[in-house]
C-alpha cells in the first residue's frame, strides 16, 4: 500500500505532537488531553471507548477518522510499551574485593540512602568494607528513570 502525501503529513504531525514537552497529559486510564498544534492554548480530549478512539477536535468530527491527536496518543503508548520491554538494569555482580581483588567476601550490612539500600561487603583478606559504585550516587532520580530517559534521548525519541 502506498502512503498518500496527506497520510505522510499526518504522520509527521503526530510525531511532532508526541515529541513536544507536556503536549499529552494523561487524565485517567483511557482519557488524555492533547494540546493543539497551532499553539492557541486549546486542548482536545482523546478518549478510548471500547476499542475506538474519539477526539474532540474539529478534524475528527468532520472526517470521523483518526486525527493527529489520536495518532499522537497511540504513538506515545507504543513508545512507553517498547521502553518497558527493552529497559532492564542488570543486577550488579560482586565477585572480587575492590582493594585487594580477593574473591572471599562477606555481606556486611546495608547502607541506606534516599534512593534505596545498597549492600556493603567485607573482604576476608584485607578486612576492609566497601559498597559498589553503580554510577548513580549523586543523581536525584532512581537509576531506572535515568537510564530510561538516556535511552530515549540517544535513540532520538525525545528532544531535550
Amino acid at each position: 500500500m502506498v502512503a498518500t502525501s496527506q497520510q505522510i503529513a499526518r504522520e509527521l504531525k503526530r510525531k511532532t505532537i508526541a515529541g513536544l514537552k507536556d503536549s499529552i497529559k494523561r487524565m485517567q486510564e483511557n482519557f488524555y488531553k492533547v494540546k493543539s498544534q497551532s499553539n492557541n492554548g486549546k486542548e482536545y480530549d482523546v478518549n478510548l471507548i471500547g476499542e475506538t478512539w474519539i477526539c474532540s477536535c474539529p478534524d475528527f468530527a468532520y472526517r470521523n477518522e483518526k486525527c493527529k491527536h489520536i495518532f499522537a496518543v497511540e504513538f506515545g503508548l507504543k513508545l512507553k510499551e517498547q521502553v518497558r520491554e527493552q529497559v532492564v538494569i542488570a543486577p550488579v555482580n560482586i565477585s572480587d574485593c575492590i582493594f585487594c581483588h580477593c574473591s572471599v567476601l562477606k555481606k556486611y550490612g546495608i547502607r541506606r540512602n534516599k534512593n534505596g539500600s545498597i549492600q556493603r561487603f567485607l573482604c576476608c583478606n584485607c578486612d576492609r568494607t566497601f559498597s559498589v559504585n553503580i554510577g548513580f550516587e549523586k543523581m536525584k532520580h532512581n537509576p531506572q528513570a535515568v537510564t530510561t530517559v538516556m535511552q530515549l534521548y540517544f535513540s532520538g525519541r525525545i528532544i531535550a
